[in-house]
């Protein structure tokens, strides 16, 4: 069963967005996904981010 996100819309970023935010390759998200660096929530085949997770992430480096 697919998760499913409650945020609001503008609350959530795609992984080209996410990966702009982070100012890294969408490859590099990916890695950082895979090695659980990076808290991701996949919808069927996609991967989405929350804001305020990634802007957490981004604090801690």
């Amino acid at each position: 069963m697919a998760e499913t996100i409650t945020a609001p819309i503008e609350d959530i970023l795609s992984i080209t967005e996410a990966a702009e935010v982070c100012k890294i390759s969408t490859w590099g998200m990916y890695k950082r996904v895979e090695r659980g660096e990076i808290t991701a929530h996949h919808v069927g085949r996609r991967i989405y981010f929350l804001k305020s997770e990634l802007f957490e992430y981004i604090r801690q480096l």
